[in-house]
């Protein structure tokens, strides 16, 4: 079984497979219209294929790579999403094969970590693909959201609103470190919905609700200082766009807000994490004045986490993945 980069011809093919065997069910968006960037055709260089005796496409996967902003200063980490098999080649050991090979080329052009989310993290153990790190879910039935403050208006978000809302974004201590042109993209996703808080003319917060199948309504993303942020929760819980907000790590000032409004905060791990690279991740650790974990340790060490109690548990690299950058 012959696995390789995908060309833009087998792009189409790939896509095809992704939306007929792995989007949830009822779902209103394609995968495309997700994950615009992991699965788009400028990412075709991480997009790998495996192909049968026939050379039919018989499963495939993508990786999204991106720097991200840590408390260790810049990682970059491969975020690795649409692992899906044709039904009647599954049982192969395809998707292991597939994992491995972009794992390999990961840590070939030394990238430090890798990342995905499932809701079954066993399948990925064996490629060394653990929980770690943390965000909270809060639930906004019932908590005591304000309105905007007399002097802010919300509106729907529309394109030009961009750069503004992106430079909002980046005030964020732990992030993705999106390139040129991500952020319009990831804005625009059919499946999401913005609202905008505006301050003498100009956007001053945003609340992003939605990435089609993948977060349904949940505010997957908020920017701006917290009395907007509060206000434009509220509009969303009033228009039905969002009946939960996520909150990744370094948003720990929401959290006590909304819990001291009357809100549940509900610590989970963010996502499943792989060491790609311990020896470049180390480097940044230590150039960051901190202690690395002994050699051979899993992700979990490198990133805390929770523990049995649902206690936070840092560790030196502290980094967040906000809900419309997941792959």
């Amino acid at each position: 079984m012959e696995i390789a980069g995908l060309t833009a011809a087998q792009h189409a093919d790939y896509l095809a497979l992704v939306n007929a065997e792995i989007r949830p069910e009822g779902a209103t968006t394609r995968a495309e219209d997700d994950f615009p960037l992991a699965l788009g055709a400028d990412n075709l260089p991480w997009q790998l294929g495996a192909w049968d005796a026939q050379g039919r496409l018989a499963a495939g996967l993508a990786v999204l790579v991106r720097r991200f902003a840590t408390s260790c200063g810049a990682v970059a980490v491969g975020m690795v999403g649409s692992v899906v098999t044709r039904p009647d080649c599954r049982g192969a050991g395809l998707s292991g094969r597939l994992q491995e090979a972009a794992l390999a080329r990961l840590r070939q052009v030394g990238v430090p970590l890798a990342a995905l989310w499932t809701d079954r993290p066993e399948i990925y153990a064996g490629r060394g693909f653990v929980p770690a790190g943390w965000e909270w879910h809060v639930a906004l039935a019932g908590i005591d959201l304000p309105p905007l403050p007399a002097s802010a208006s919300v509106r729907t978000y529309v394109p030009t609103d961009a750069e503004a809302v992106a430079d909002l974004h980046a005030l964020h201590p732990w992030r993705m470190l999106r390139e040129p042109g991500d952020a319009a993209v990831l804005y625009a996703m059919p499946g999401t919905r913005g609202l905008v808080a505006i301050v003498d003319g100009r956007p001053a917060a945003a609340v992003f609700c939605g990435k089609g199948a993948d977060f349904p309504r949940y505010v997957a993303e908020w920017n701006g200082p917290i009395d907007l942020v509060l206000g434009l929760l509220a509009a969303a819980r009033t228009s039905d766009l969002a009946e939960v907000v996520f909150v990744p790590a370094g948003g720990e000032l929401l959290v006590a807000e909304l819990g001291a409004r009357g809100g549940r905060p509900v610590a989970q791990d963010a996502g499943c994490w792989a060491v790609v690279h311990a020896e470049r991740l180390g480097a940044v650790v230590a150039a960051a004045g901190r202690t690395a974990p002994v050699p051979g340790s899993d992700a979990r060490a490198w990133l805390g986490g929770l523990d049995e109690r649902g206690r936070l548990q840092p560790g030196p690299v502290t980094l967040a993945v906000w809900g419309l950058d997941s792959a």
